[in-house]
């Protein structure tokens, strides 16, 4: 089997384009279906963090709470229609179904919620809730009161997590097979990464008002950018129906092709988070591995909060704060896209462990920066001013600007390869059992056990600026432990793979489990 890939492809066509001629159609259209799927998540992500943090009576510490009390009920939701779908419909027919609801609720929230939002919005049980509550539930009594820029976050949210995750990936999954998903993929992945930047050049022109007959143009500026966004992405999810029927149509059944076979795959089975400790615990390989993963998630949302809560407060116009958020896109997606083509390099001439710890190590140091200007403000003025030219406040929204950007980055180039890259040397069970436990810890107590963290100390605190001494405290000691956890994991990779023997699994000493 590996002889005859040498002969079929050339060096440097197996690394960058292992693809055969009958294959070129169907890969080209998955690329250009992923790729528009991508640039209009790359919009709404943008749009969605604007809307809800330049609202009225609401700001970053909102953002715990919704994605606690909003996004991940919603999601649980979500998968439930789309099972249900699946029973009743085919599976073209509920792509349709499914993005066809998305874009009707864009285009409700455009032309008619956000429009009539002062209407909407139920400011006089939110005015009631701040009586009766202390100052620390101000998230949750946003998150109450701008009922529709709380919706819209969600749905945003959900284009990722439904269309993307489940619908598109099990879409190609059908259609592919072992060996032709082993070659592709990696090119997927990669028109992934550079979706970003043409999302937020995308997001950058359509920000600017234009004129369009039919767009409302007695608005204020900020409503002249949600209307062309919104636009925007009608336009994109309409191009991906269009595509999806033609390649169902003229891709899937040309003759050229190869009889499609299915990718025979060991089903997951999806692990509890309880199952997934307890399996997680029985190895000693695993629970470094675990911490790793753990330590990005948790990482990343905490310092997000923190990041957008400054963010608020340097560019109060939501058309600034887009603009330079969509420029964050573009560089996370220049720098993702260079760093997965170095990736093979990185690790093959440094190493497991050195690639591992890029990503936290470069938290870490951005970090510093981003907590020096905002604990030292008064000390570092003179010095930001000389510098710089900028007040300390400023530098620290640019440090944790630059923060959000090479860490993104970092984790679509290296973490996630280094990651997948260190299941390799585990037998079949434990990789299979082990990956589908990390996978799902990480992303439930990740995400949703951050948020709750965070809901704490503002409730305790009561608010984001006076949790952030607590919040910088936990990032610093997660930080530690994940390169501890790093550094250790690489000791036992490396001599694993030094004997070309699967690791079998071994038991904690004392472990009852």
């Amino acid at each position: 089997m590996t002889k005859e890939k040498v002969k079929t492809f050339g060096i440097l066509r197996s690394i960058f384009w292992p693809v055969h001629r009958s294959e070129l159609k169907k890969v080209l259209s998955m690329l250009l279906l992923l790729f528009l799927i991508c640039v209009s998540y790359s919009v709404l992500r943008n749009l969605k963090d604007a809307v809800i943090l330049t609202a009225k009576h609401s700001g970053a510490e909102v953002i715990p709470f919704i994605k606690v009390w909003g996004i991940f009920p919603a999601a649980i939701g979500a998968t439930w229609l789309y099972t249900r779908l699946n029973r009743y419909f085919s599976k073209s027919a509920v792509f349709y179904i499914i993005i066809s609801c998305f874009l009707a609720y864009f285009l409700l929230f455009a032309f008619i919620l956000y429009p009539n939002s002062e209407k909407l919005h139920l400011h006089t049980l939110g005015n009631w809730l701040s009586t009766v509550l202390p100052e620390g539930f101000q998230g949750l009594i946003a998150l109450v009161r701008n009922w529709t820029f709380t919706s819209f976050y969600i749905v945003s949210e959900l284009w990722a997590t439904l269309l993307l995750a489940v619908i598109y990936w099990g879409f190609v999954n059908d259609v592919t097979c072992v060996g032709e998903a082993k070659r592709t993929y990696g090119i997927l992945n990669i028109g992934s990464n550079i979706a970003p930047i043409l999302g937020g050049s995308l997001a950058l022109i359509f920000s600017k008002p234009f004129t369009l007959s039919f767009l409302p143009t007695n608005e204020n500026p900020w409503s002249q950018t949600i209307y062309q966004l919104i636009l925007l992405i009608i336009v994109l999810g309409i191009a991906c129906m269009g595509l999806y029927a033609w390649i169902n149509r003229y891709v899937l059944t040309d003759k050229e092709r190869k009889d499609p076979c299915l990718i025979k795959q060991e089903i997951k089975k999806q692990l509890s988070i309880r199952e997934s400790i307890k399996y997680i615990l029985r190895s000693r390989y695993l629970v470094p591995l675990a911490i790793v993963v753990l330590g990005y998630n948790v990482s990343i949302n905490l310092t997000d909060v923190l990041w957008k809560s400054q963010l608020t407060t340097l560019f109060s116009d939501p058309n600034v704060m887009l603009e330079h958020m969509n420029k964050i896109t573009i560089g996370i997606g220049i720098l993702a896209t260079c760093g997965a083509l170095f990736f093979s390099v990185l690790i093959t001439r440094l190493g497991w462990t050195f690639t591992a710890v890029i990503t936290p190590t470069i938290m870490t140091l951005t970090a510093v920066g981003f907590f020096t200007f905002m604990f030292c403000s008064d000390s570092l003025a003179a010095f930001s001013a000389a510098i710089f030219g900028l007040a300390p406040f400023a530098m620290a929204v640019y440090c944790g600007s630059l923060q959000n950007c090479l860490s993104k980055a970092c984790k679509y180039s290296v973490f996630d390869a280094s990651k997948e890259v260190a299941f390799l040397p585990l037998n079949s069970e434990s990789k299979l059992k082990g990956k589908a436990a990390i996978d799902g810890l990480g992303s439930s107590l990740g995400k949703s056990g951050s948020s709750l963290v965070y809901q704490v100390f503002i409730i305790l605190m009561g608010s984001v600026a006076l949790s952030a001494p607590f919040v910088a405290c936990v990032l610093f000691l997660i930080l530690i432990a994940w390169i501890s956890s790093a550094f250790y994991l690489g000791k036992q990779f490396k001599q694993m793979t030094a004997t070309d023997n699967p690791i079998i699994m071994q038991s904690l000493p004392d472990s009852n489990l």
